[in-house]
C-alpha cells in the first residue's frame, strides 16, 4: 500500500534525503545509497504478497529502509557495519517520521537470517574490492573479507524458508544460492527479485 506524502512533515525525495547527509555522503550517494525509483520497485516486489519483516544487508545510512517503510507497511531492518553510519541512518529515520524501520549497527556474521522473510542487497560487499571508493576508515576492507562475506550470506539465505523473496540490485548476485529462483528483473537486469523454492 503506497502512502501519500501529505501524511508527513518531510517528503521523501531525493533532495530532501541528500540534505540530510554530509557532504562526504552526499558526493558518494549515487554509488552506494539505493536511487528511491528503484526503493518503490524493490518494496513493491519484496512485499505484494502480504507484510514482511524485511532485511537491508549493509544498509548504510538507511536509505532503503526509510523508503521502503514509507512506501509499504513491512518492517525494515538495516545492518550497517560503520557505527557513524547507523547512527545517522536513525537520525534520518526520526527526521522522515518513520515507526517500521530501525538501522542497528552490527556486522552480517552476528545476524540469524531465520528472523526474516525478505532480504535486500545493493552489492553490499563490494566495497572491500574497492580501496580507493572507500567510504571512511571506519571498517577494514579485504578481497579476502569480500569473499567471506558473501559465502556467508549464500549460506545464510539457504537455510531461510520456502517463498523467502530477495531483491538484488547490481553485483554478480554470488550470495545467491541455487536454492532461489529468479522471477523477474527490471533496470536492463540489474534489478533482480528471487524467491526461494
Amino acid at each position: 500500500m503506497l502512502k501519500t506524502k501529505t501524511e508527513y512533515k518531510l517528503a521523501l525525495t531525493e533532495e530532501n534525503f541528500s540534505n540530510l547527509l554530509p557532504e562526504y555522503l552526499q558526493k558518494a550517494s549515487k554509488i552506494y545509497f539505493t536511487p528511491l525509483r528503484i526503493a518503490q520497485i524493490a518494496t513493491q516486489w519484496l512485499t505484494d504478497d502480504g507484510k514482511k519483516n524485511v532485511l537491508d544487508i549493509g544498509a548504510g545510512v538507511g536509505k532503503f529502509c526509510v523508503a521502503g517503510a514509507r512506501y509499504s507497511d513491512s518492517y525494515f531492518h538495516g545492518i550497517e557495519y560503520r557505527p557513524s553510519l547507523a547512527e545517522l541512518g536513525n537520525t534520518i529515520i526520526k527526521q522522515f517520521e518513520i515507526k517500521n524501520a530501525f538501522i542497528q549497527n552490527t556486522n552480517i556474521l552476528d545476524v540469524d537470517f531465520t528472523n526474516f522473510d525478505a532480504f535486500y542487497l545493493y552489492n553490499p560487499f563490494f566495497e572491500n574490492l574497492m580501496f580507493r571508493a572507500q567510504l571512511n576508515n571506519e571498517v577494514d576492507l579485504s578481497g579476502s573479507l569480500y569473499g567471506y562475506y558473501y559465502n556467508h550470506t549464500e549460506k545464510e539465505l539457504h537455510k531461510t524458508k520456502s517463498g523467502t523473496r530477495l531483491v538484488t540490485f547490481h553485483g554478480n548476485n554470488y550470495e545467491v544460492p541455487d536454492s532461489f529462483e529468479k522471477i523477474k528483473d527490471a533496470e536492463g537486469g540489474s534489478l533482480k527479485l528471487w524467491v526461494k523454492k
